[in-house]
């Protein structure tokens, strides 16, 4: 730690535990040798890794190819089965507006013979009084 400027010394000595150990987990340590050491051992191997340069904000890890084109095709099933679930959707919805337009002419065809058949009883009412 003695080679650290004094910004890193704080850094080390006021990161977290917790902090610590993901840190060096982002710097490729195994998580069961991260997991087993004490609190002075992570500052001590984080302090290590500021010392040779690292920096935690620039850590790239390396992409396993065939793990990169499982994720892909997951993500593309994931997306084509929201399409399908999407075209179901606009499809019942279509049957319920369909179903609702119906309904609509049905209640419109009723009321006309409704109103057709008042039409006929007055008239008829009519025929009835002025025979009278």
């Amino acid at each position: 730690m003695e080679s650290l400027t004094p910004a890193q010394k704080t850094t080390v000595t006021k990161s977290s535990t917790e902090r610590l150990r993901l840190l060096l987990l982002k710097s490729g340590y195994a998580e069961e040798v991260v997991l087993g050491w004490s609190r002075e051992q992570l500052m001590s191997k984080y302090a290590e890794l500021l010392a040779q340069g690292w920096d935690p904000a620039v850590v790239t890890r390396p992409v396993d190819p065939e793990l990169e084109k499982m994720r892909l095709a997951h993500e593309m099933e994931m997306k084509r089965m929201e399409m399908e679930e999407r075209e179901k959707e606009r499809e019942l919805r279509g049957k319920e507006l369909e179903a609702e337009k119906e309904r609509k002419e049905k209640e419109a065809e009723e009321k006309q013979k409704e109103t057709e058949l008042r039409k006929k009883r007055i008239g008829c009412r009519e025929g009835k009084n002025g025979a009278d």
